[in-house]
């Protein structure tokens, strides 16, 4: 069989070998730059942290130095600053630094030696030099013998010969430093060979980019030479397309993978003719128009079908959300409408019902409608009163007493609950119009709550079936009417005490003043009863004097 290079054939062979040679590139990159990770963390976690505690353990050898002279020569006091730093290297600046060190040398990347050497060190401090520091301290710290410590462990003016200590602290702090000088070349040269890694690694990287890159443009060069020409055929098409213009004639077929392609194309074309066909009549809304789908698993076909019920059903939808619309500006308009009604007739409460039920008949565009309120100025002889009736544009002036456990309107009020009804009793309530009178289709009760208390009853009658957004409206708008209501009769029952109240402070005026001129005149009838007594007694002295002068 003979092979065929096929376009899927060069294409894979191309980016094959592209992706062959970035993976290549990309191991190559990552090996580098996991070394320069590898001897970046030997320098920052062991040279560099190994140099810098070894420095700092020679820089306390040497501050000890100082201060064991400073203990015999200077400090003659038993707790100086000199001696409390002394103390402090001993019992916790060595241990820590020791313990730092000793974790740093169990790496891997300090050598046999390089152990051995530090732990001497360590051991001569631990088990020579400060016990010597302690030695000293002790016999020094009430001011014995200086002569004899500075022979044993200082210097001996006389030879100008050095001591145990000064001879053991320079000792290991030459040692020390031969460690220290050892890491930190370490850790320079290492740092060194990191620079010429990531030099190399910037050559390597430039050099691998061009060649990539100059590959790349061979292999996209081979290949749009052996698609352009069928390819800027299909292209044309397409882009006839795109701006909405079918061809006239079909693709002409090959046997490659563009000829198969070409053909797929030529089928689409088909369809998308009948789809557009199709489109037009959907959105002329012929949605009964005829269409089927190039296959069971033609997607654009079968979603042109869902659309056109999604469309159908949207336009229903659309439709319903009008009139829902409608209704609920309907509804809100009519709040606004009563609250103005409510807001300029809270002063007179006949005005205010008829005003109220005239206004939502009219509104509502029933026939008839009537407003009851529970009468209770007499506790002991509570009813339900109807205080406004208003029926086809004109005032109806009717009396009607309903007892509260009577009726429909009774039932309402004890209930507190809407009563919607279109089933109506007979001789209930009947409609007079200029085309006869017969009985509503629709009647509704609505009654007139706030916080839980009735104050009355909205009752409207309508030749037509009344919507639920309108009876929902009159239960919206009851809730104000009763505040309304609550708040005008407050204001005149409050009119009313104020006006029994003058009345009665009047006649409590008028009594006082009564009061007041019959205190005057009990008054002047004691003061002239009083002249009187007097003047008897004088008559009845000059008698008795007249008496006893004839005796």
């Amino acid at each position: 069989m003979k092979f065929r290079l096929t376009i899927a054939v060069k294409i894979i062979f191309g980016f094959g070998f592209l992706t062959a040679t970035y993976i290549v590139n990309a191991v190559l990159t990552s090996n580098t730059l996991n070394k320069s990770i590898a001897v970046n963390r030997e320098i920052t976690e062991i040279y560099n942290p190994t140099a810098q505690g070894l420095t700092q353990l020679e820089d306390v050898l040497k501050e000890t130095k100082m201060l064991i002279k400073s203990w015999v020569f200077v400090d003659k006091k038993k707790d100086t600053p000199d001696k409390r730093r002394l103390q402090e290297i001993h019992e916790t600046v060595f241990p820590e630094l020791n313990e730092r060190l000793v974790m740093l040398s169990e790496s891997v990347y300090w050598d046999d030696e390089d152990r051995i050497q530090y732990n001497q060190i360590t051991v001569a401090v631990s088990d020579s030099l400060f016990p010597l520091h302690q030695d000293i301290m002790s016999q020094l710290v009430d001011f014995g013998d200086y002569d004899d410590a500075m022979k044993m462990f200082l210097i001996i003016p006389s030879v100008d010969e050095e001591g145990e200590i000064i001879k053991m602290t320079e000792s290991l702090v030459v040692r020390l430093d031969k460690l220290v000088t050892k890491y930190q070349t370490i850790s320079e040269n290492a740092r060194k060979k990191m620079d010429g890694s990531f030099t190399n690694f910037q050559k390597y990287v430039l050099y691998a980019s061009i060649i990539l890159i100059f590959l790349a443009v061979i292999i996209s060069v081979l290949t749009i030479r052996t698609l352009s020409k069928p390819v800027n055929v299909i292209k044309d098409i397409l882009l006839a397309m795109a701006k909405g213009v079918f061809p006239d004639k079909e693709i002409k077929v090959g046997t490659d993978e563009i000829g198969q392609m070409s053909a797929a194309l030529n089928k689409l074309i088909h369809g998308l003719k009948e789809i557009s066909n199709f489109s037009v009549e959907v959105g002329k809304g012929n949605f009964s128009s005829s269409f089927q789908p190039l296959s069971e698993n033609d997607n654009l076909g079968n979603s042109l079908l869902e659309m056109r019920g999604e469309l159908k059903k949207a336009a229903e939808e659309e439709e319903k959300r009008k009139v829902e619309d409608a209704n609920r500006n309907w509804a809100t308009q009519g709040v606004a409408k009563f609250a103005d009604i409510l807001r300029k007739n809270n002063d007179n409460m006949e005005r205010l019902a008829y005003n109220v039920i005239s206004n939502l008949v009219k509104y509502m565009d029933a026939n008839q409608g009537g407003l009851f309120l529970i009468n209770n100025n007499d506790e002991n002889a509570v009813f339900i009163e109807l205080v406004a009736c208003y029926a086809f544009n004109r005032r109806k002036y009717l009396q009607k007493k309903i007892e509260l456990k009577e009726g429909l309107v009774g039932r309402c009020v004890q209930e507190g609950e809407t009563i919607y009804m279109t089933d109506i009793p007979i001789d209930y309530i009947h409609i007079t119009s200029g085309l006869g009178d017969d009985n509503p289709r629709g009647l509704l009760l609505v009654p007139l709550l706030l916080n839980e208390e009735v104050y009355g009853v909205i009752e409207v009658a309508s030749f037509k079936e009344i919507e639920s957004y309108q009876i929902e409206f009159v239960e919206k708008i009851g809730e104000s009417i009763a505040s309304t209501i609550s708040a005008v009769k407050i204001n005149l029952r409050t009119t009313l005490l104020l006006e029994q109240s003058q009345q009665q402070a009047e006649e409590m005026k008028a009594q006082e003043e009564e009061m007041r001129q019959n205190l005057e005149e009990l008054r002047a009838t004691q003061e002239q009863s009083s002249r009187r007594e007097q003047e008897l007694k004088k008559a009845l002295n000059e008698i008795q004097s007249q008496k006893k002068k004839n005796e």
